[in-house]
């Protein structure tokens, strides 16, 4: 049988094209992984506010598409990793650290943020910040404070949630009761809740009253400014003060005559105040939450009331990032961090994304001249105030065990005033407590160095 005599170079030529294309495509290979950086990004569904969030990882989706897109000739690439609800973040987040398998970056609950910066796992950004052409001045000040762990920064904020008081106007002007801001002082808060507590069926117990939710942290920051010296070491508040809002305080609980607000007392229309956040107030002042729950009389929110010696303050929520000190892409992950909490594209879909509002203050600036608020159907919300409240807030302290310590206070605290202890007695024996307190806490941090 006669062979084509063009048959056998055909063959040869044909295997060294698949040849060549095995190696091209090889070769195409190697470059691409060596020059891909893949991150994994550990994420939580849920929040710590308790309030509807519909598609909680649509943000960070988001934010994986415009950084992809912004590095695409880098070939950065940010995995998810995801299906973890809110309350169980925290042990299955500890889980991987005992392993060694956390991700490169995660989310930090504000009750972890002290142990994992305490501990080494949180990477220090202070030198990767000197570096980049990352601003402090595009930041509402606090919200880069609450990822500080003395004095360097281990976190980058995403979104913030400053928190302010809600009133009941109809139920105010139903009996004749009016609010002077210009005069917000606990002398006048406490003598609107004394004129709201009342007993209405006649059955000897008040079944209405002045305030939901607010606790001695609401009135020891609007009268002092730290619980604790600079370096945490030791009791840093002042005494009289402190008696003043432990008298404050005790009058404030005694007008409800023992009886415990339950939640959802206030959207009855039974409760003059309320302690609430923005999340809250995103939810349920825009349709149709608002109509589920706050709809049957008129609200709005207002400031906390100041002490005899201190000014209107209260508490900053945060949602912060961190990166692990075990990752083996530190550089693009400060990176993914810096884009997340300082790109001004990013930062405006904080808006329409989450209950939060942006930690850029570009971003935040655009989205009150743009006019969003009125589209969303939300209740007005002055940015005068918004602004002052953020510039008025205060964070949790930074060191490891304030979360117990502040358990302690908070015990005592009830103590002195169920058992009617001397107040300037109690707030002698309360600093001593600190003190011998925070001496433990100097004595664990200074050995874990």
């Amino acid at each position: 049988m006669n062979r084509r005599p063009g048959n056998g170079w055909f063959r040869i030529l044909f295997l060294l094209a698949m040849i060549v294309m095995i190696v091209v495509v090889a070769v195409g290979i190697g470059i691409y992984r060596s020059r891909t950086v893949v991150l994994e990004l550990a994420l939580y569904s849920g929040n710590s506010w308790g309030v509807p969030q519909n598609f909680a990882y649509a943000i960070y989706d988001r934010a994986v598409e415009l950084f992809e897109q912004r590095y695409a000739d880098k070939g950065y690439r940010v995995v998810l990793r995801t299906g973890t609800m809110y309350k169980d973040y925290s042990e299955w987040f500890a889980q991987l650290v005992l392993k060694g398998k956390e991700p490169d970056m995660f989310l930090i609950l504000e009750e972890d943020f002290n142990t994992y910066a305490a501990i080494g796992l949180l990477e220090r950004l202070d030198t990767y910040i000197e570096n980049s052409d990352l601003s402090p001045a595009e930041f509402f000040s606090n919200a880069l404070e609450a990822g500080q762990y003395q004095g360097s920064q281990y976190s980058l904020p995403m979104g913030i949630v400053p928190s302010f008081l809600i009133v009941n106007n109809d139920l105010l002007d139903s009996l004749g009761l009016s609010l002077d801001l210009d005069n917000w002082t606990w002398e006048q808060f406490y003598n609107l809740c004394e004129q709201l507590t009342a007993d209405i069926d006649g059955d000897g117990v008040p079944d209405r009253f002045g305030v939901e939710g607010y606790d001695w942290h609401h009135a020891f920051y609007t009268n002092d400014t730290s619980l604790f010296n600079e370096t945490s070491t030791k009791a840093g508040f002042n005494p009289e003060r402190f008696a003043e809002m432990l008298q404050f305080f005790k009058r404030l609980h005694a007008l409800n005559q023992g009886v415990l607000i339950r939640d959802g007392m206030f959207e009855e229309g039974k409760v003059g105040f309320k302690t609430f956040n923005l999340s809250e107030y995103r939810v349920y002042g825009s349709y149709p939450y608002r109509i589920l729950r706050y709809d049957t009389f008129d609200w709005e929110a207002i400031p906390f009331p100041s002490g005899p010696h201190g000014r209107s303050k209260s508490k900053l929520y945060t949602v912060q990032l961190g990166m692990s000190s075990r990752s083996r892409h530190k550089d693009v992950a400060f990176e993914f961090l810096k884009f997340i909490s300082s790109d001004e594209e990013f930062q405006y879909q904080i808006w329409e994304h989450t209950n939060m509002l942006p930690v850029n203050c570009s971003a935040f600036n655009a989205i009150y001249d743009s006019g969003i608020m009125q589209r969303d159907s939300l209740r007005p919300l002055d940015r005068r105030f918004i602004e002052s409240v953020m510039e008025n807030s205060y964070i949790d302290p930074d060191f490891k065990k304030y979360p117990v310590i502040d358990d302690y206070i908070t015990q005592r605290i009830f103590t002195i005033i169920a058992q009617d202890e001397d107040i300037p007695k109690g707030v002698s024996s309360l600093h001593q407590l600190i003190n011998e307190l925070l001496e433990d806490e100097y004595s664990v941090r200074t050995l874990t160095r």
